[in-house]
């Protein structure tokens, strides 16, 4: 038989495996998932996601060496769609939005965070726990550049843009915001009246903006 003929033979071979191995994951993923959201993490166990799976305890372990390990991959696709949803609504709001931009940015990155299933709320803390530091910092940034290049309503029709200092900081004490609001610590509270006090912090703090650089200019 000619080399190429079998080397064709051999990749057609190796592709069902591959897929068949995706199918495995997947259904370890979707078991770890469907346990989160019923018992919570500390209802989380290997041998609950294999028999959930229908797959055997040395099967999971082919896949992932521990019970962290499924859930660092849960934690980071977590993160990535949180990513893409804080992309999505801030590229659609750039046109024909009345709101102030500051509002925007708060129901977006709540929207994108909050709202949603235990499992979903679980995850996005074990993902902060565990610091996944880039899909974090990817969240943090996508937000800084949107408070540097929008800015915020000065109250004259114009906008303020930060500093990249600036906007480092106002990012990280609207994140910490984001992140208590997630978890068990502000579950009585209302979450709508958080956005109003987390507006009126990046109010304070474009107001203060304005004096520092006012004093700065003389202007």
């Amino acid at each position: 038989m000619p080399q190429n003929s079998h080397k064709k033979q051999s990749l057609t071979r190796r592709a069902p495996k591959q897929g068949r191995a995706q199918e495995k994951i997947e259904l370890i993923l979707e078991a770890a998932t469907r346990i989160i959201d019923k018992d919570g993490l500390e209802g989380l166990t290997t041998n609950r996601i294999a028999e959930l799976a229908g797959i055997s305890i040395g099967t999971l372990y082919q896949y992932f060496g521990s019970k962290a390990a499924i859930l660092e991959v849960l934690g980071q696709r977590e993160m990535k769609t949180v990513n893409e949803n804080i992309i999505a609504t801030l590229s659609n709001s750039n046109s024909g939005e009345s709101q102030e931009p500051a509002r925007i940015l708060i129901d977006c990155v709540f929207g994108a965070f909050g709202g949603r299933s235990r499992v979903h709320r679980e995850l996005l803390e074990y993902a902060w726990q565990m610091g996944h530091a880039n899909n974090i910092d990817a969240s943090s940034k996508l937000i800084a550049n949107s408070l540097a290049t929008k800015g915020v309503p000065n109250g004259n029709g114009q906008a303020i843009r930060f500093s990249p200092e600036e906007a480092f900081v106002i990012t990280h004490a609207f994140t910490g915001v984001i992140r208590a609001s997630i978890g068990q610590s502000a579950k009585e509270m209302s979450i709508e009246e958080i956005k109003i006090k987390l507006l009126f912090l990046i109010k304070s703090f474009v107001n203060a903006k304005k004096a520092n650089d006012l004093a700065r200019t003389g202007k």
